[in-house]
């Protein structure tokens, strides 16, 4: 995924936030210049907020648009999967999923919350929303280039990247947020919410629980220069974006790496 003349874009857990998710891929783009930008969605696209449908349209427009951006694949955008696809499991799931993990704010942002079952949910959903169904089955599990991982929970320290356990990679928590240890890349990721963008020595978290909060994040990763935070904030009816250096980072760790090589 490397490429002298473009910068990368890690766009953090966006959960339906269209309406932030919009004015951030056009700042994107105003600050990529001439360039093409590589933007990497670090996944839970879908669940919880009002607009799971139009995020993905937005998404599945950087992609066509950026042709070498890519989606990382969430825990939420793989339950939605699996159920659309058949293989979500039995009723017990598919309730757990509508209504502890926001698959209802979902399936009605599609229109199908009026399915008479799921059955017919996921046919009307593989049918009238075929590139939507593409991204999410062709949706990576981790991007490596050079020095930088993007994963959507982070990575298992104890096992190389090319090693990790898929499961791993869009749940974990315990054993990597606090860990002390090194690892060989820097781990761009979301899952974990947290009020600001959280810069550690070898992980940069940048869930700030968009859905909840009215702040979606992206890290810049220019070609030349110091790495920083896009934001997209919403306060009222009103959202406005905003650029933030790494040190103005309320969550910063001991000897965070916040020069890159790229």
């Amino acid at each position: 995924m490397s490429h002298s003349d473009q910068s990368t874009y890690a766009v953090g857990d966006i959960h339906g936030r269209a309406d932030l998710l919009d004015p951030l891929l056009q700042a994107i783009s105003d600050d990529s210049g001439t360039a093409l930008p590589c933007v990497v969605f670090l996944g839970d696209v879908v669940d919880r907020g009002p607009d799971s449908r139009e995020a993905m349209d937005l998404v599945c427009h950087a992609l066509a648009r950026w042709p070498r951006s890519r989606l990382i694949r969430g825990n939420h955008d793989h339950w939605f999967l699996q159920f659309m696809t058949g293989r979500g499991g039995d009723a017990g799931r598919f309730a757990r999923w509508l209504f502890r993990t926001g698959g209802d704010a979902t399936l009605r942002s599609y229109g199908l919350a009026g399915a008479h079952d799921l059955s017919e949910a996921a046919s009307r959903f593989r049918n009238e929303f075929p590139v939507h169904l593409d991204a999410l089955m062709t949706s990576a599990s981790i991007i490596v280039d050079k020095d930088v991982a993007y994963a959507h929970a982070g990575v298992d320290p104890r096992r190389p990247l090319h090693d990790q356990d898929p499961r791993d990679l869009m749940m974990i928590r315990q054993g990597f947020l606090d860990y002390e240890g090194a690892i060989s890349h820097i781990v761009v990721h979301g899952h974990t919410p947290c009020e600001q963008p959280e810069v550690r020595e070898f992980r940069i978290g940048i869930d700030t629980g968009a859905y909840a909060t009215g702040i979606l994040t992206c890290l810049a990763l220019p070609e030349e220069g110091d790495t920083y935070f896009i934001q997209a904030v919403r306060r009222h009816a009103r959202v406005t974006v905003r650029r933030v250096g790494l040190n103005h980072s309320i969550a910063t760790g001991r000897n965070a790496t916040w020069a890159l090589t790229r």
